[in-house]
């Protein structure tokens, strides 16, 4: 045998003897590793039976009123316009935009003296005409007398002049030259009454035609009279100026604005609420009642108006005054308050001084008044499931600790912040409400809830109510859980010293 075998033998026998060493040393490693290792640590039974917290069921008495929001706006603004042109002569000194100016004050002066020569001028024309008319009138008197005594003219020369025919020709008295001179003004007598009486004919129709006259005279003198007054202009009602668009000796035109005024005896306030709300609201209060004719203010149902400003809070009185409409775009109902003069002074809800008076523009919570609600019950919104659902605490009758989880269906038939109207007394509608007064509601969150489930009672609502495990529980689970921490790392630190 060459010495190349018995090198290469001896190193394979001694890899061979390594490697046995290195598993022998491996296999008592790992039998120490096992009879070393920590023994299990215990775990603590969880008990899976939910700690609940409820309330209990009463009737009471609801009158929450219904909230809407809208901004204040003017009940009425008008814009001055100049009914006749001219130049400003007077313009009230407070007239400025942001000032108040009283009623029946003075605004704007327009020079007169071009209307008062209009008025004169038609005055002097109606003069002549009722002058006129009493001329024909006095005529119509004279004509008649004349008329009159011409008549009996007539009749005289008439008589005469058949007497004088008679007897020219039965007796031949007289000549024809003399019968002819009589019937001539026996003829021109005639002529004359028959005159007389066309120009009596005449002066009723001349009279009517100086009635016309006198009337369209009038007329004209009416509207100079008018076009006088409206070189003055007044202020119709206790008003803010909004703008001003016109000064002293600057000429304005007729039907151009020049001012435009709000009044501020009165503000409004559209207050848009859902319109499910309505049916809650005060009889006095509903659009079919404000749709009757107006009342005095007092009658009308009263609001309270509150509006914030840097975590302070104001309150002014209202009224409703009238429904307005259902907005399509915003899907509300349009409710109308108004508030008076002697009410926009506002009363601060925290510090109770006077304060801030209400303004155009400011966006306001309006509380209107609601139906008084007997016997109602309401449960808080999270307790509801699926919006038709409760679930109820029934307790043994051996232990009042604990229970079984029952459901009840009730209907939703109203918000009122975090609780939600399910039943009042004289409900009419085929909604159920199988929730009676006296049960227990379910108030805390349920994870799964199965009617008939196993329940723990709770005194409070507490934050520790919304596990579905009990505070005596949590601590064993939570000194486990450390435990078995500590044991992971005291396992791989074991693992580092052994070169695993």
């Amino acid at each position: 045998m060459t010495q190349a075998v018995k090198l290469e033998r001896i190193r394979w026998s001694v890899q061979a003897g390594l490697a046995a060493l290195a598993l022998v040393i491996g296999l008592a490693s790992f039998a120490w590793l096992v009879k070393s290792r920590p023994a299990p640590l215990p775990q603590a039974r969880l008990d899976r039976v939910p700690d609940v917290a409820i309330r209990t069921v009463e009737t009471t008495t609801q009158q929450a009123p219904i909230v809407g929001h809208g901004t204040v706006r003017p009940k009425s603004q008008i814009n001055i316009v100049p009914q006749v042109n001219g130049t400003l002569v007077y313009v009230h000194p407070e007239l400025a935009q942001g000032r108040i100016v009283p009623k029946d004050a003075i605004l704007f002066q327009i020079e007169q003296a071009a209307y008062e020569a209009r008025v004169q001028q038609a005055r002097g024309e109606v003069k002549s005409l009722e002058a006129g008319l009493a001329r024909h009138d006095q005529e119509a008197v004279n004509l008649g007398v004349q008329v009159e005594t011409a008549r009996q003219l007539l009749a005289i020369d008439e008589n005469e002049f058949l007497t004088s025919k008679k007897l020219f020709e039965d007796e031949k008295v007289g000549t024809r030259r003399d019968l002819d001179a009589i019937q001539q003004r026996f003829l021109r007598q005639q002529s004359a009454v028959n005159e007389l009486e066309n120009k009596q004919a005449i002066i009723p129709h001349l009279r009517l035609e100086t009635q016309a006259q006198l009337e369209s005279a009038k007329a004209r003198l009416n509207q100079a009279q008018l076009d006088l007054n409206a070189t003055t202009i007044v202020c119709p009602f206790e008003a803010r100026v909004e703008s001003i668009a016109a000064q002293h000796s600057q000429f304005v035109t007729a039907h151009l604005s020049i001012a435009t005024l709000t009044n501020v005896e009165a503000l409004e306030i559209s207050v848009g609420i859902d319109p499910r709300e309505l049916r809650w609201l005060e009889a006095s209060a509903r659009p079919e009642a404000l749709g009757q004719p107006e009342g005095v203010a007092a009658d009308k149902p009263p609001v309270t108006v509150r509006w914030s400003l840097r975590g302070q809070e104001f309150r002014w009185k209202g009224r409703v005054t009238r429904f307005e409409k259902v907005d399509e775009a915003t899907r509300t109902a349009r409710m109308v308050v108004e508030v008076r003069r002697e009410d926009m002074v506002a009363e601060s809800a925290t510090s109770g001084t006077l304060a801030s008076s209400l303004s155009i523009g400011m966006f306001c919570t309006a509380e209107l008044p609601s139906a008084t609600l007997t016997g109602a019950i309401t449960v808080p919104r999270h307790a509801i499931h699926e919006n038709k659902w409760v679930y109820v605490f029934v307790p043994d009758t051996q232990s009042k600790e604990e229970g079984t989880l029952e459901r009840r269906q009730v209907p939703m038939l109203r918000t009122l912040g975090d609780e939600v109207l399910v039943d009042y007394a004289g409900r009419e509608g085929a909604e159920v409400c199988e929730l009676a007064s006296g049960e227990m509601v379910v108030v805390s969150k349920l994870i799964k809830p199965v009617e008939g489930m196993r329940m723990r009672l709770r005194e409070t609502e507490e934050s520790v109510a919304f596990l579905p495990y009990s505070s005596q529980d949590i601590t064993p689970l939570r000194r486990t859980i450390q435990q078995c921490r500590d044991g992971v790392v005291l396992a791989m630190l074991q693992s580092g010293l052994h070169g695993e």
